[in-house]
């Protein structure tokens, strides 16, 4: 049952806390390691019936109930805490990629309701009531998970300040210390691009350290500081670390990979673009949104070409698209030439929270006569 069991495991970890003892700790890390291996699906949620099922290689399958709310938000405040206790940049990225992923996607249009199970494929629709009460408990849970993102946004381990998440946005944090209290503002549209600008506003001239993010996805990323390019290594799933004596105005500029990349998996294709699951959906009139991608299009990890496009609906985020190798009619001239398809972001698909209104993250890649 994998919403209680995390709350245990969260208390273990305030337990931990309480107490010192490092056996209650590394319990925590190693089921939460194991639930990101065996469970945790591209869109960062989890779960079919509230309950565990080697959800991970699993995903591209009609499971029943999958994602509920209560889940996603009890997964983020997981891992926040996670992430505040052990400094591991890997649970700021699972924290990510839920936020912008299944759990804005759990969230309607007006922000008045959470749903309570989100499909990879299909549409979505409200919730059930519970008891008589008129509602569900993921409206009750759902707004967990704002509080467990701003938590983790800015925060210090008593020498540095930290940036663990990228949203526009005014930041301080007192550090230890020094006994001082440092001040950032942050500009940027991340994640559907992939630049930030972030300006100190610290009043007080003084050396200090602050940290960064790279998110593991971002395989190639440039930092800047005052316009030149930082000289050390940048690496993928770390922090970059910048000493330094900080002057009031001065800018980092951050410029993260977000080359989009297809994920195959048991005859079965998704893409992302940086921490964003994409999807088709029916809006964009793009002919049949199940039709199959033909045999061995793509690599596990490939990169592939996504461009930016107007979105046709003012509900949705994000749209791209992208020429793809689409259908099962390649014997014929036309039909082995590359067909246009769009993609929105997840969170964005299916909003309309109607039947008419479908989706899929999935696709399935046709099979050969030998495959099995």
């Amino acid at each position: 049952k994998s919403y209680e069991m995390m709350s245990c495991y969260q208390g273990l970890i305030e337990y931990y806390e309480a107490t010192g003892r490092k056996d209650l700790l590394e319990a925590a890390v190693k089921t939460c390691d194991q639930i990101i291996r065996d469970e945790i699906n591209i869109a960062g949620g989890s779960a079919s019936s509230e309950a565990w099922f080697h959800g991970a290689q699993k995903q591209h399958l009609p499971y029943e109930r999958l994602q509920e709310t209560c889940v996603v938000t009890t997964w983020m405040r997981f891992v926040e805490k996670l992430l505040q206790v052990t400094g591991d940049p890997k649970y700021a990225d699972e924290l990510e990629k839920a936020f912008y992923n299944i759990y804005l996607a759990s969230l309607n249009r007006n922000a008045d309701e959470f749903a309570a199970y989100t499909p990879l494929n299909g549409y979505r629709s409200r919730g059930h009531h519970h008891c008589a009460m008129h509602t569900n408990c993921c409206n009750a849970n759902g707004p967990r998970g704002f509080l467990a993102f701003l938590r983790a946004l800015f925060q210090t381990d008593g020498e540095a300040a930290i940036f663990n998440l990228y949203a526009s946005s005014s930041e301080s944090v007192y550090l230890p210390k020094l006994k001082e209290k440092v001040a950032f503002d942050i500009y940027t549209i991340y994640p559907a691009e992939g630049n930030v600008r972030i300006v100190n506003h610290t009043v007080k001239q003084m050396p200090f350290t602050v940290k960064f993010r790279i998110p593991a996805w971002s395989a190639k990323t440039v930092i800047k500081v005052n316009g030149v390019p930082v000289k050390d290594a940048v690496k993928a799933g770390t922090y970059y670390a910048l000493t330094r004596t900080w002057t009031i105005g001065d800018v980092v500029e951050i410029f993260f990979d977000m080359t989009a990349r297809a994920h195959v998996m048991n005859n079965h294709v998704a893409f992302t673009r940086g921490p964003i699951a994409l999807a088709r959906d029916t809006r964009f009139n793009d002919g049949d949104i199940n039709e199959v991608f033909r045999r061995r299009s793509f690599r596990d990890g490939q990169a592939v070409e996504f461009a930016s496009v107007r979105a046709p609906s003012e509900d949705i985020w994000m749209a791209y698209s992208a020429s793809l190798p689409i259908g099962s009619h390649h014997e014929h001239p036309d039909g082995r030439r590359p067909q246009t398809v769009f993609f929105c972001d997840y969170a964005s698909a299916g909003n309309l929270w109607q039947p008419s209104n479908a989706y899929r993250v999935w696709f399935p890649m046709e099979f050969g006569p030998a495959d099995k």
